[in-house]
C-alpha cells in the first residue's frame, strides 16, 4: 500500500489537482482546468518574453502563416474552421483516457506554454513582431485567451467520449484496452451546454481575431 508520505508533496499536489479535473461536476472541471491552462499559459508567456530570443516560434503555426482571406467575412470563416478542426481533434483525443485524465486534457496543458511562448516571443504571423508584454489590460484586449477558454470548455465538456482506457501506470507502458463503445456516449444538459457554449465563444474569439487581421492586412 502506498502511503500520502511515500507519494511526497508533489504527487499529493497532482492527486488533488487531478480530483478536481476530472470531477463529476463539469464546472468544477472547466474551473480547475482553465486554471491548469491559464498558470502554464501565463508562466511561459512571462519567462519567454524576458529570456528568449524576439520572434524565435515565428512561422510555427500553419493556419496563422496563411495570406489574408480578403475580408473579415472570409477570414472569420478561416479561422473558425481552423479552430473546430483542431477542437475536434481534442474531442477525438478524449476517447483515450489514461487513468482518469482523457488525452485531450493533456493536450490543451501541452499547447498553452506554447501559445505563451509565442506571445512573449512576439512570434504572431500578423503583426508588427514586438513582443507582447505581459499585462491583464493584453488578456481583455486579444482573442486568444478567449480561445484558450473555448478549447477549454470543449475538452471538459466531452470528457465523457472514452473508448481506450490505460487503468495504471508507469503510462509510457501500459496498453490501452478498448473498454466502450459510441454508443455509451452521453453527455448531460450541463456537459452540452458548456459545449455549445465554448464552440459559441470560439466564433466570438474567432471573429475577432478576423477584425484585427482585417485592420492590420487589409
Amino acid at each position: 500500500m502506498v502511503t500520502s508520505k511515500a507519494i511526497g508533496p508533489v504527487g499529493r499536489i497532482s492527486e488533488r489537482i487531478g480530483r478536481y479535473v476530472n470531477h463529476d461536476d463539469v464546472l468544477v472541471r472547466f474551473v480547475s482546468l482553465w486554471l491548469v491552462v491559464a498558470s502554464v499559459f501565463t508562466a511561459a508567456w512571462i519567462l519567454s518574453y524576458y529570456h528568449l530570443p524576439q520572434g524565435l516560434l515565428r512561422g510555427g503555426d500553419p493556419a496563422a502563416t496563411a495570406d489574408y482571406a480578403g475580408s473579415v467575412s472570409r477570414e472569420f470563416l478561416t479561422l473558425f474552421g481552423w479552430n473546430v478542426a483542431v477542437s475536434l481533434i481534442a474531442v477525438i483525443a478524449n476517447t483515450f483516457r489514461s487513468v482518469n485524465t482523457p488525452l485531450g486534457y493533456v493536450i490543451q496543458v501541452v499547447q498553452a506554454p506554447r501559445y505563451g511562448a509565442i506571445w512573449g516571443t512576439g512570434s504572431l504571423a500578423i503583426g508588427t513582431g514586438d513582443r507582447i508584454a505581459p499585462s491583464l489590460a493584453v488578456l481583455i484586449e486579444r482573442s486568444g485567451p478567449m480561445e484558450i477558454t473555448a478549447f477549454v470548455a470543449i475538452v471538459v465538456a466531452t470528457r465523457g467520449v472514452m473508448l481506450w482506457h490505460q487503468e495504471s501506470g508507469p503510462r509510457w507502458r501500459e496498453e490501452f484496452e478498448r473498454v466502450r463503445s459510441p454508443s455509451d456516449w452521453a453527455l448531460t444538459r450541463r456537459e452540452w451546454t458548456l459545449l455549445v457554449g465554448g464552440y459559441l465563444l470560439l466564433a466570438v474569439a474567432c471573429y475577432r481575431e478576423a477584425i484585427a487581421i482585417a485592420q492590420i492586412a487589409g
